[in-house]
Parts: structure tokens; C-alpha cells; sequence
């Protein structure tokens, strides 16, 4: 698969993958809702 995710998108797949859930991580999920 390419690489179509943005650095924001892969900043919160990584943050998922930590499990947490952060403030950024919520950001970035409205951003790509």
C-alpha cells in the first residue's frame, strides 16, 4: 500500500498503537473523520 496518510495520520496510528489516547491523537482524529 503507498504511503497516502499524512505525518499527522501516522502520528495517530502510532499513538493508537501506544494505546493511549491524547490530546493530539483526538485532534488528528476529527481531522480525518
Amino acid at each position: 500500500m503507498a504511503d497516502v496518510h499524512s505525518k499527522e495520520t501516522r502520528s495517530y496510528n502510532m499513538s493508537r498503537i501506544r494505546g493511549k489516547d491524547t490530546k493530539p491523537e483526538m485532534v488528528v482524529r476529527r481531522l480525518i473523520a
